[in-house]
This record gives structure tokens, C-alpha cells and sequence, in this order.
């Protein structure tokens, strides 16, 4: 199944108690941006990501809640605080909504009834918006927050789009060789494409891993990147301008695998290492202006995963730091 892929994969998983800051609080996040991110500061924007800290000691993987934050980490929203797995958000253009997978089945950890569904920033007015045999995940809004692009896995896993109200449900792309899965999908700035991953369920797809562009049509799917044998390759996003793409390669080391992040040129070209480090660093997410990122990394201990910063200097900065929780999935706007 995909989920092995996806940025459900992480560490030993802990708990840790949750402060989560009043709302008003949004309004010192320029000032406090500003004192962190000199010179390459950003704009005042946020950042939606999944974490179990405050989850229920009886059922820390299970329980993970989604959260809004400035850019300084600082917590301004909770939508969620259930004993629901909630992973894979992402935000409209707008700041208005979020979007997420939400597992309605909770027979074990990671399997289960994925659906996908939606709620104001606030977390008010969450509407399921999928319903059917098998598990919809890692969904992303279309620019124009009109439409929504998503995985649907059974046996594999294929594109779908719908409206972001859930209507008018369509197929875009569906499996290459028959064995193989399309994953981690997101749209371009101009919201004519969509960028994807091919994760090999068998011996016989491992040629056609690589990153994938197609049009929401479903005409001109190409693939952009295929990276050396031992790489799978996944969760694509655009940059602002549309001039370049971020992804995570899981590498094959002696037997283990390491997740680190590069970028390329839209086109494919231009190919360069942004972390390879010796920590496991995945999901990317540009700033909604310039090429500064975020990304989840989880920690050389092994203790938890965290969200970073990365300015265009190359920069790091520990955004969640809560050492004993897992902060995962970041989607920045």
C-alpha cells in the first residue's frame, strides 16, 4: 500500500502535551517573522501541518490533529482534537480553508477509511467530502481553490479530481504498467497541471519511477525526472513562479533508505541537492513568494519529526522544536 511512502512514514511516535495559543496572537506574527528570518524574511503568511502532540497516550500514532501556525511556529489555530488520524493538509491560496485526509475506519495504525474533507482555517464547518470503497488521501487545492486533486487507493493508487465542494468526481490519471501507483499530486501555479510521483509495487515498474507533470485534462503526461535507479521519487511542489520543483527522494543505502530533498527545473533539467544530509528530510513546501521552504525532518535521535524552515541562503530553522511529539506535513501559504 502507499501509505509506506507517504509522510505517514516517520518515527517511534510520542506524545507530548499541547499548548495551543490563542487566536489573537496572529496579529505580533510580522514582528516576530522579521526577528527570525533577517534578511530573507518572507511575508506575513501560514503554515498548516499534522501533529499528535496532545494525542491520547493510549493511541499516540492514531491520533494525530491538524494545526495552523505562523511563520515564526507559532500555534494560532487547532481544527482538529479527536481520537481521528488527521494527515496530509493543505491550504487554499486564499488562507480560508484547509484541506486533509481523515481516517474514518481506525482499525490500526495507517489503515484504515482515508476520506477527504475540509474546514475553514478556524477549523469551523468541516465537510466530508468523499465517501467510497477505499482510501482518499493527500489531497491539494487547486490554485483558484476550485478544485481539489487527490489520490484514491485500492489494490493502487490513481488521480482524481473533483470540486472542492466534492462534486463532478473525475478520473485524471490512473496506473502506468498495471502494477505501479500514482501518488502525492499537487497543481501547478497556473492550475493547468499537476505534479506527481510513481511509487513501483513491483520489479517490473521500477523503470517508470520518477516524477510526472500532466495536464488537468488528463492529455500530456510526461515525465520529468527519473533519477538514478536506486531513487523513488515523490511529493512535488511548485515554486510561486512555476520555474521550479521540490521533491523528496527515498534512496536505497545498503539496504535502508534515506529521504532527502532536491530541486529541478519545470521542465526537468537543472536537477540539485537542497538537504542530503544524514537526517531524514521530506515534504516540501515553498513560500507562497520566493524560494524559501518548508519541510518535515525527522531528527538524527530518531525522537520525532519536526517542521523546518530553509531560507533562500540555506538557513535552517527549527519551526516546532517539541522533541517528544511528531510535527509532520507542512503546507505553506
Amino acid at each position: 500500500m502507499m501509505m509506506r511512502t507517504s509522510c505517514i512514514l516517520g518515527a517511534v511516535l510520542l506524545t507530548a502535551a499541547c499548548g495551543v495559543s490563542n487566536p489573537e496572537q496572529e496579529v505580533a506574527e510580522d514582528e516576530v517573522t522579521v526577528k527570525t528570518c533577517l534578511p530573507n524574511c518572507p511575508p506575513p503568511t501560514k503554515i498548516a501541518f499534522a501533529s499528535n502532540r496532545g494525542s491520547d497516550p493510549a493511541h499516540p500514532i492514531n491520533t494525530y490533529d491538524i494545526f495552523v501556525m505562523g511563520t515564526d511556529g507559532t500555534v494560532l489555530n487547532r481544527l482538529t482534537n479527536d481520537l481521528v488520524m488527521d494527515r496530509r493538509p493543505k491550504l487554499n491560496k486564499a488562507r480560508t480553508q484547509v484541506v486533509w485526509q481523515r481516517d474514518y475506519g481506525q482499525t490500526s495504525p495507517y489503515v484504515g477509511d482515508f476520506e477527504i474533507v475540509t474546514a475553514n482555517i478556524d477549523g469551523s464547518n468541516m465537510q466530508r467530502l468523499t465517501n467510497w470503497e477505499g482510501d482518499d488521501e493527500q489531497p491539494a487545492f487547486s490554485p483558484d481553490g476550485t478544485r481539489i486533486v487527490f489520490v484514491h487507493c485500492t489494490s493502487r493508487c490513481s488521480l482524481y479530481l473533483m470540486d472542492a465542494n466534492g462534486q463532478h468526481l473525475a478520473l485524471l490519471a490512473t496506473d502506468l504498467q498495471g502494477a505501479g501507483s500514482y501518488i502525492t499530486p499537487s497543481f501547478s501555479p497556473d492550475g493547468l497541471k499537476v505534479v506527481f510521483g510513481y511509487e513501483a509495487l513491483s520489479t517490473s515498474d521500477i523503470p517508470f519511477r520518477g516524477i510526472y507533470r500532466i495536464n488537468v485534462d488528463g492529455t500530456g503526461l510526461v515525465r520529468l525526472n527519473e533519477g538514478p535507479s536506486n531513487w523513488t521519487s515523490f511529493f512535488p511542489v511548485y515554486n510561486a513562479a512555476g520555474t521550479k520543483i521540490a521533491f523528496t527522494a527515498s534512496i536505497s543505502v545498503q539496504s535502508l533508505y534515506e529521504r532527502d530533498l532536491y530541486a529541478m527545473n519545470a521542465d526537468g533539467t537543472g536537477l540539485v541537492a537542497l538537504q542530503n544530509g544524514p537526517e531524514d528530510d521530506q515534504c516540501p513546501a515553498y513560500s507562497p513568494t520566493a524560494d524559501t521552504l518548508v519541510f518535515e525532518r525527522l531528527t538524527n535521535s530518531g525522537s520525532s519529526s519536526e517542521i523546518f524552515m530553509r531560507s533562500v541562503n540555506g538557513t535552517l530553522t527549527n519551526l516546532t522544536n517539541t522533541v517528544s511529539a511528531n510535527d509532520v506535513d507542512p503546507s505553506w501559504q
